[in-house]
């Protein structure tokens, strides 16, 4: 079987490398107008088995993006179980 895929040129994976350029750059601008961190961690097995019996995460599921978006929103949930936290024992909270 032959590839049909012509080989890039030289001007085309600049023009691809400055598109990739400007959409990260756009990204990073979106970030710091939202006050947004972006963080680099890792999940051990054990984590990942606690996202998945807080239906965070669907069994099984190993891709990048869902195990993103389950820590995402586990971290988004922190804030408002911690006050739950402070009002049921608020002499805890001080």
């Amino acid at each position: 079987m032959t590839d049909m895929h012509e080989p890039m040129t030289a001007a085309e994976r600049a023009e691809e490398r400055r598109a990739r350029n400007r959409e990260r750059a756009r990204a990073y601008r979106s970030r710091r107008r939202r006050g947004v961190v972006w963080a680099w961690i890792e999940i051990e097995p054990r984590a990942l088995a606690g996202l998945e019996r807080l239906a965070l995460l669907p069994p099984g599921e190993r891709g990048l993006e869902a195990v993103s978006e389950a820590v995402a929103r586990f971290v988004q949930a922190a804030a408002p179980l911690a006050a739950v936290g402070d009002a049921i024992w608020p002499e805890a909270a001080e």
